[in-house]
């Protein structure tokens, strides 16, 4: 049998991301809609290492249906992207993304005045930060815009809620500076004991009411996917969703039809016959109990296939599971094709986690708790070198 034509011929490497534009569109409709909740698309870190400027393109409204106009943001009800920096968020701009673009991670105040020109919205945490803006903006008689965020047991950024009171009329003084969006982040909505996430909500609320902050002049956000799929009452003015848009909801996708993004792919490059008794790969940890076919396949540490995974990790070809054997190296995996063969063939497409030709699924999930980790790592962990391959 002839090897199969290489579908992406200019690829240096067989190895590639599929990108499925039309899941990641539903995962959107899915987080939203069910909740008649807009959307702030959480693109940071190149879109969790799907590509951030595909994501926002496909992202964007289309023609209008019931449901947008009821949300009133275009067919998938997205309010804003938030990306982590302001480099990223250039990035978004130079590629003419005009939405809304919310700052997440904290920024310099020698910042501003690159975040005021690329019309981006930092988050609000120190009173320098909201000084540099407002000077930036007053000097170029421009109105900055910017969400202030109020920490609720995160530690991570924001206002300590039971100083929001004095630090919110501090904030009122700043002629040139226009606070659109209040939030807060959750640091425990993933775990079982609900106790540290009803205390953050209480907080919240209690910041809030003390602030005089309305939904009716502030975006006020505070669900993450985690809290979206758990607490009700924290979808306030829109959720703020990442992991979960990409198809990996931290609490599962029992009770929700959540589709994989991203599917990590590689075709086989040879095929090795590896007597009983011989090992494979670095430090010898794998010795064949038997006659072996073993595929060598091109993935590896430096494309964000775990080294964790030798031995243990399994992938796809044809729709069966096999097991990879021997140490992960730098640029190759070993894979144990024995039980289909004798006919593997050199150009068979390998699914290291995500839906195979076939149809069949190996969740990230159960790729990251292998390396006991979580899917945002092995997401993000995706080398540039490893092209994104866009489908709709």
């Amino acid at each position: 049998m002839a090897s199969p034509a290489p579908i992406f011929p200019s690829f240096s490497r067989p190895s590639w991301a599929e990108i499925n534009l039309s899941s990641l569109r539903a995962n959107a409709r899915l987080i939203c809609g069910a909740r008649s909740t807009p959307l702030i698309a959480v693109i940071k870190a190149n879109a969790y290492g799907h590509g951030a400027v595909e994501v926002a393109r496909a992202l964007l409204p289309s023609p209008p249906n019931p449901l947008s106009q009821e949300l009133g943001e275009g067919e998938l009800g997205v309010r804003a992207f938030a990306v982590a920096s302001v480099d990223e968020g250039r990035v978004l701009r130079n590629a003419g993304i005009e939405k809304k673009i919310l700052l997440l991670s904290a920024i310099f105040p020698e910042e501003a005045q690159a975040a005021l020109d690329a019309d981006l919205m930092p988050t609000l945490s120190t009173p320098e930060v909201a000084k540099a803006l407002n000077q930036a903006a007053k000097a170029q008689n421009k109105i900055a815009r910017a969400h202030w965020k109020i920490d609720t047991g995160m530690g991570r950024l924001g206002t300590f809620y039971p100083n929001a009171a004095d630090a919110w009329r501090e904030l009122q003084e700043y002629s040139n500076l226009q606070i659109q969006g209040v939030y807060t982040h959750f640091a425990c909505a993933d775990d079982e004991d609900e106790t540290f996430t009803l205390q953050q909500i209480a907080a919240f609320e209690t910041a809030l009411k003390e602030c005089g902050i309305s939904s009716s002049e502030y975006l006020i956000h505070a669900a993450n996917s985690a809290a979206a799929q758990r607490f009700s009452q924290t979808y306030f003015g829109a959720i703020r969703s990442g992991i979960a848009l990409y198809g990996a909801p931290p609490m599962g996708n029992e009770d929700e039809n959540f589709a994989p993004v991203m599917s990590l792919k590689a075709r086989v490059t040879e095929i090795r016959e590896i007597s009983a008794g011989r090992t494979v790969s670095y430090g010898a940890t794998w010795t064949a109990k038997r006659d072996s076919k073993i595929a060598l396949v091109p993935l590896g540490y430096a494309d964000g296939y775990s080294r964790h995974l030798s031995n243990c990790g399994e992938v796809l070809l044809r729709g069966k599971r096999c097991p990879v054997v021997g140490r992960v190296t730098m640029d190759q995996i070993f894979v144990d094709t024995t039980e289909l063969a004798p006919n593997i063939q050199v150009g068979e497409i390998v699914t290291a986690w995500g839906r195979d030709e076939a149809g069949v699924l190996l969740p990230i999930e159960e790729v990251a708790a292998k390396v006991e980790t979580i899917s945002y790592e092995l997401l993000c962990g995706v080398a540039a070198r490893i092209p994104r391959v866009y489908i709709d």
